[in-house]
């Protein structure tokens, strides 16, 4: 393994190496930005591009809106027939929901600081 070789230059002589190093590097910058032309999109593009994501989203939103009170109209419904025929199923129901909740809170917190 070669090792490699520290030469300490005198101050004088590394600032001249640090001009010359970023001249060098500022006349390399110069070459790439006349070789390679930059692409701007126009704005048009860009206002597209939002206009469509916008119209996903709403119809997204809509979707998930009908499913979300489809199925609050189902648990409700089932509840009531629940509490009306069935009043014990119910108070069962309603135990589970009420011992579960923070169960689930609990659970969740402490998957939260395990990760930490």
């Amino acid at each position: 393994m070669k090792r490699n070789k520290l030469v300490l230059l005198k101050k004088d002589q590394q600032l001249e190496e640090d001009v010359e190093t970023i001249q060098e590097i500022t006349k390399a910058f110069d070459k790439i930005d006349n070789n390679f032309s930059v692409f701007t999109p126009d704005v048009q593009m860009f206002e597209q591009m939002v206009i469509a994501e916008q119209k996903k989203q709403k119809k997204k939103f809509r979707r998930e809106l009908a499913a979300f009170i489809l199925i609050a109209l189902f648990i409700i419904s089932g509840l009531i027939t629940a509490m009306f025929q069935l009043p014990i199923a119910f108070l069962i129901i309603q135990g589970v929901a009420t011992i579960s909740l923070p169960v689930y809170v609990y659970l969740q917190y402490r998957k939260r600081v395990m990760r930490v």
